[in-house]
Formats: C-alpha cells, structure tokens, sequence
C-alpha cells in the first residue's frame, strides 16, 4: 500500500513485507489452536466455517496493543485437559469487552470449529442478567445441538454441551460475568479451546491462565485512540485539543466518546478545563455534557432507553418507552448514536454502556417523576407483537387477533432475532408485578415448547404470571393455565396438566370464549388419553374437535381428529384410528403445516406395522423422518427413527434395529423427554430379550417401568411388565414371569387396551406351555387369538402357531 499511495516501486519494501508475512505465518502454527494437540490419535477433522456469534469490534482499535499481544500470544495450559483461559479485568469503561472481542476477530482463523460470544449482562437489572442455562442454551443453539432441554436442566444441559465442543477448537467470550460459577459449566475439557473472561473485579475460583488488569490508558495510548479516530473520520483539529483530552481524561470510553463528537459535530470541543479528575476515575463529565446539550426529545429518548432490559432498542421500542412518534424515535437513535452515547452491537438494534446506562439512570430519577407508564407502553407494545408472532406461527391458543400480519418465516426470525430481549421484557413485567404478565408470558410459552425446548423455564414464568394476575381477570389467569396444561403435558407431568387444563376449560366456556375453550378442552382430552382414560378421553376430544369445527378453526380439528386416532388405536380399533388419522392429514396438507403432517405420517406407519403392513409403514416413518430433517425438529426425527427401529427388530434386522433404537434414546435423553425416553427404553428392553442380552433387556426394562409409574401412565407400564415378564420367563423364573404378566394383563383389561391384553395373554399362554401346562395355557391363547383376530394383526399367525404345538 505504501508503494501504491508513494507512486514508487521499493523491491526492498515488497521483500521485507514478504519476510515478515512468512515469519506471521510460522509464529501462527506455534500458538494454541493451530497446531496438532499433543495426541495425534485425539485429533478431529474440522468443519470450516463454524458458527460465529461475535459482535463486529470497532473499527479502530488503539492504545491497548501490549494487552492485545499477550491474549494472542497466551499458550494453553501444559499437560491439563482444559481449554486455554484469559481473565480480562477493569472498572466500567475501561475496554475490557472490546479488547477481548478484538482479540476473539484476530483469533478466529485458530478456532475454526466456532467463535462464540456470551453477554452476562451481570451489571445490569435481574430481568436483563443472563441465567447460565440461559447461557448454555444459547451456546446449544448456536453449535446447531438441540436448544436446551425440556427441563431445562442446567446439569444435563452442561454434559451435552461439554459433548459437543469435545476436543475441538471453539474460542468462546464470556462478557460481564460476576461469579466464577457462571463461567464453570462452559469451561471445554481440551486444550484445544480458549475462553476469554471479562469481569470488573477478579473470580475467586476461576484458574485463569493469563490475567490482563485494564483501567486508564497512558497518555501515548489515549492519544493513538483520539488520533486515530480523528484519522478515519477524516478530522484535522489543532494539537492543543488533542493535549487538552488526554490531560484531562484516560477512559477508554470518554476518550473514544471525545472523538466521536469531534468527528460528528466538525467543530472543537469545548472541555472542562478544571484540573483534571483521577486518571482511574469515572471520567464522565463530557457525556454529561453531551447529556445537557441534547433537545428534548434525544434526551426523553435516551433516558428512557436505560429502562429496556434487553440488549436491543430497536426504534419501536424507543418509540413506544418515550411516547414518540416513531420517525422521531428513530432520529433520536442515529443521533445518539453519531454522538457515541449509545451503541450498535449489532444489526438488529441500540445498545448502552453499562457506565453509560448507569447516567441515563440518574437523569431519569432526576426527570421523571415515575417510569410505571414508559414501561406499560413497552409491555403493551410487546404483547401485540408477540400476539402477531404467534398468529404467524400458528400457535394454538388465540391470543387476539394481530393488526399487523406475520408470516411464519418473518414470526420466527422475530422470535429467534429478539428471544433474549422478550423474555427479559417479561421478566421485569414479572418482577414490576404488572397485572396483565400473562399476556407477554403466554405469548411466547408456544415458541419456547416447540422451538427453544425449555419447557422448565416457560413453566416458571407462566407459573409467576399466574400468581399476580387478579382474580377478577379471568381471561389472563385461563390463558396462563392453558399454557401451563401444554407445559406439563410435554413434561410427562399428566395430572397437573389435567388439572390445569380443567380449569382452563371451564373458565373458557363460562366467559364464551369458544376457540379457546376448545383448545384447552383438547388438552383435557389429550391428558386423559395419556392416563389411559380412554372413554372420557374420547368424550372429551369430539366435543373439542365439534368446536373447533364450530369457530373454523382448521388447525385445531386436525389436532383433535390425531388424538382420537391414537384413543382408537390404544383401544384397537385399528380401522377407526386410520380414519380419524387420515382425515386429520389431509387437513394439515391443505394448510402446510408440515410438523403435523409428519407426527399422523408416524401415527399411520403405526397402524400399517401393528397390522403387518411392514413396507407401507417403512414409507410413512421414512416420510416423516424427511419431513422432521428438513424442518430440522430434533424431536420428530429420533420418533421416527425409534418406530424404524421398531419395525426392524420385527423385521429381524437386529443391527439397524439397535442403531436406530440407541441413536433415538440418545436424542432424547438430549432433550429430556420423558415420556419418548421412557418408550426408547422399553423397545430396547424387547429387543435385547430377543437377542438373549437378558442382563442389558432388564436395565433397560426397568429404567422404562420407573419412568411410566412417576408419571402414571399405566399403558406404558403395562407393555413394560409384559416385557418384564417374558424375560423372566425365558430366564427360567416362573414366578416372576407370571406376577408381571398377570399384573399386565390385568390393567390392559381395565384401561381396554386390546392389543396389550392380547399379548400378555399370549406371553401368559406361552408361560404355561414352558411349565409343561398345555391345559392351563390354552384359555390364554384362545383369548389372544381371538383378540388379534379382531384387530386384525399378524400376531394371529404365532398364536395359532402355539394353540398347534399345544
């Protein structure tokens, strides 16, 4: 560059440029992360292009270089299975986050499986503070690994994070960050990682590698910042304002705050000219200044900007917190923003220095006589859009209707782009005790079941919302107990769900709310279908799709015609399931939603597998299974690869069988699915009986009966003793055998079960053939004979095939 802009060619320049970029390439082979790890056999192919969530650094980057060297320099620690960690400590203002996010850009290249970047936000209100499950679900998220768990477990969720970054190269950045038991769960047990800490005071317990204490600049380091601001902004001022700035301030943030309005304003600075305040101190006099000298409107803005707990302002949010017109809003942002009282930290909105922010605090207190109202407007600005959201993505709960239209692509980029922002909106609407909490709270209880999975922490918050609502709002309190019966409900939790959902129901129907009422009363159904209450379960789900179909609602019918399908299949009639199924996949086809399509697609490989018709079921799991990858739902995937599993054990195709089973109860044990664990576990249980592994069949039976007795679900308990006791029985324990399956079928005969009941019948009769008691056995396969014929299974043919050798 220096020969383009001289207009001379200097060969000795052009070599020693070449010598020095060769010598930067062979020290960079030298530093942590770009090298083999010590292991050879350890190593991993690496995927380019990892996900990178880091905030862009500014644009110049001065007076802090020998702090900049000694992070890129840092080598990880000799001989310790850990990541490589850096501990960048400093008060408010000193540089500490853009230091470590300059270091974590020139790094990237070392760390290409991710460079990830997490904002505690720890100085800030305890709506905005960051929870480490809140930090480990992001982390989750942004690696593509399932986001969280249903229980939102931080303990479970640590494992499967610590999975995932294994013994590969991640650079993470933990900003703002109060406590060392924030930053342990994400610690990476390799060498091959590095973790910048930022903090303003040292972690008791945090085993840093490298420290680096940041606090004023030097005079030569301030004076690089201002010039080089000056420089790109393209502003010659005379050098006695550069010597006035740096003899009065060292703040990296009111030296970078200086500049900005020099370059924005064209026109000297007035300083203070008192004598200069201690090098370490606040140093914030110029944006007080600043603060003063804005109009009315920049500073209604601005003051009220610090009561958003969220990292972003966007111009609504500003509009709706200060009372503006919009357009006014979004000037009084740019301008901000041009005079660097606040920041961009990225596309998506504004931002305030936590030192900065602690200013437009203390002018607020000093303006506004209360900020109740500026906060309603913002919670009421929220639930309407989160009301629009919700239409978009087609959320069953009606929450009002939207005056502003979403498509479901642009709801969930809204949703995902501003999750963090809304949940700390509801969460200081939560802790202001504002009495309509349920409107933001049940606004985003769908989005966080279906796409974030943290169910535990919705249940919290609808649960919190609950409590202050008033009890003469009805309507907010039945919403909230909606939510929570679909909550719970995912939860494997039935009998709160149940009660919850009953409440909702009733308080639906007594305020004429017919779309709603027919929401929760499916959920009553869909509750009482999984506590085996199969009559009442099936009352209840035709009078919810009768009403659904009443208010038009296409969605809900299809919802409740699923769930009578698989009431009529647990009952065996088998004939009525694939009618219900197939009526209920032709209503989420005409609507496209895709999700749905593939649970009844599952749903009728079931009825084709129960009635042996193998290769039709094969197509419908595979077809789903397409669906689910490409709507990258981590549920739907591994139940369609557990019901493939299934099939290929029947199809005695042991070693896909197993592979598609564990693989299955892996991804579900990631999401902590109860009921889908509890299932996984009881399809291994058979098919290690069947491949004589007896000792692995009981771990895993057992593990099943366990689940299905905690959460009361008698049917699985049911098939988990018939499983129980065909083991025992081929083990030679009679006794064992006969209490299990005796215990099965009895329940199967009260819960009307067929299927269930036909095969404890079978295994019983079997039982009695392998006691030498062919008498005693023949009542039992005649009744599962005649059982299996009805329902039309391909089990008829072994029952018969026993009645024969009887």
């Amino acid at each position: 560059m220096t020969n383009l802009i001289t207009s001379t060619w200097n060969w000795w320049l052009f070599g020693a440029l070449l010598l020095l970029v060769s010598l930067a390439a062979v020290g960079a082979a030298l530093v942590p992360g770009s090298g083999p790890p010590a292991d050879d056999s350890a190593q991993v192919e690496e995927p380019s292009g990892g996900p990178s969530t880091l905030p862009p650094g500014a644009a110049v980057f001065a007076g802090r270089e020998s702090e900049l060297d000694r992070i890129l320099n840092a080598r990880p620690p000799a001989a310790r299975p850990r990541a490589l960690i850096c501990l960048v400590t400093g008060p408010p203002g000193s540089g500490k986050t853009e230091l470590a996010v300059q270091a974590a850009h020139r790094l990237a290249a070392r760390y290409p499986s991710g460079q990830l970047f997490v904002g505690y936000r720890s100085n800030t209100e305890s709506a905005g503070r960051l929870l480490a499950e809140d930090a480990l679900a992001a982390l989750l998220a942004a690696v593509g690994a399932a986001a969280g768990t249903t229980r939102f477990d931080p303990l479970s969720m640590t494992g499967q994070w610590l999975n995932t970054v294994n013994n590969r190269p991640f650079l993470m950045v933990l900003d703002d960050v109060n406590q060392a038991e924030q930053v342990e769960p994400l610690l990476p047990a390799s060498p091959r990682a590095m973790v910048i800490v930022t903090s303003r005071t040292m972690l008791t317990g945090l085993d840093a590698d490298v420290h680096i204490e940041v606090d004023a600049l030097s005079e030569e380091g301030a004076r690089s910042v201002v010039t080089a601001i000056l420089h790109r902004g393209s502003r010659t001022v005379d050098d006695t304002v550069i010597d006035a700035v740096v003899a009065l301030y060292r703040l990296p943030l009111t030296i970078r705050h200086i500049a900005d309005r020099i370059v924005a304003e064209q026109t000297p600075l007035a300083l203070h000219t008192e004598p200069p305040v201690p090098l370490s101190g606040e140093g914030t006099e110029p944006m007080l200044a600043a603060i003063e000298a804005l109009a009315p409107v920049e500073h209604l803005v601005f003051r009220r900007m610090a009561l958003h707990p969220g990292p972003h302002v966007t111009d609504e949010i500003a509009a709706a917190l200060a009372g503006v017109p919009l357009r006014e809003a979004a000037d009084a942002l740019a301008l901000l923003h041009e005079h660097g009282l606040i920041i961009r930290p990225d596309p998506h909105g504004y931002g305030l220095h936590d030192l900065v922010r602690s200013l437009a605090h203390r002018e607020g207190s000093r303006r506004d006589a209360t900020s109740a109202q500026a906060r309603e407007r913002l919670f009421r600005w929220t639930a309407e859009r989160l009301v629009r959201a919700n239409d978009g993505i087609h959320a069953p709960l009606f929450l009002g209707e939207p005056q502003v239209t979403m498509d479901e692509e642009q709801a969930l980029q809204w949703l995902h782009r501003y999750f963090e922002d809304l949940r700390s909106v509801a969460r200081l609407a939560i802790n202001t005790a504002w009495p309509e909490s349920w409107r933001l709270t049940a606004g985003l209880a769908y989005y966080m079941r279906v796409k974030k999975r943290n169910i535990h922490q919705a249940i919290g918050l609808n649960q919190a919302a609950l409590q202050i609502t008033p009890v003469s709002d009805e309507a907010g309190k039945a919403h909230c107990q909606a939510q929570l019966a679909a909550l719970h409900r995912v939860s494997g939790e039935y009998d709160k769900a149940l009660e919850q959902a009953e409440k909702a129901t009733e308080a639906f129907n007594r305020l004429g709310d017919r779309r709603n009422e027919a929401h929760a009363a499916a959920e009553v159904g869909t509750n009482r279908y999984h506590l085996a209450d199969y009559p009442s379960a099936r009352v209840t789900m035709v009078s919810a799709v009768a009403l659904h179909e009443r208010a038009g609602q296409t969605r809900g019918r299809a919802n409740g015609l699923g769930v009578l399908g698989l009431i009529k299949r647990a009952t065996g009639d088998y004939a009525g399931a694939r009618e219900h199924l197939t009526e209920a996949l032709a209503l989420y086809r005409e609507i496209a939603n895709h999700r749905n399509e593939a649970w009844i697609r599952i749903e009728l490989g079931v009825i084709d597998r129960l009635t042996g018709e193998f290769h039709s079921a094969a197509e419908q799991f595979n077809a789903a299974l397409d669906i689910n990858t490409r709507l990258q739902d981590v549920n739907g995937c591994a139940w369609a690869r557990r019901e493939l599993g299934i099939l290929k054990r029947i199809l005695g195709q042991y070693d896909e069988a197993r592979t598609l089973l564990q693989g299955a109860l892996r991804e579900f044990k990631a999401l902590d699915s109860r009921r889908n664990i509890a299932d996984a576990e009881v399809e291994l249980c058979s098919l290690h009986r069947v491949l004589g592994e007896p000792s692995t069949a009981r771990g895993h039976g057992d593990t099943a009966l366990r689940m299905y007795e905690r959460m009361r679900n008698r049917r699985g308990g049911a098939w988990t003793k018939t499983e129980l006791g065909a083991l025992s029985a081929a083990e030679g324990d009679f006794g064992a055998a006969d209490s299990k399956l005796g215990e099965a079928r009895a329940t199967c005969e009260e819960i009307g079960d067929r299927s269930g009941e036909a095969r404890a019948n079978m295994e019983l009769g079997r039982l009695e053939l392998s006691r030498g008691q062919d008498a005693a056995a023949w009542p039992y396969l005649e009744r599962a004979r005649e059982l299996y014929t009805e329902l039309g299974a391909p089990q008829v043919a072994e029952v018969r095939s026993l009645l024969d050798g009887g």
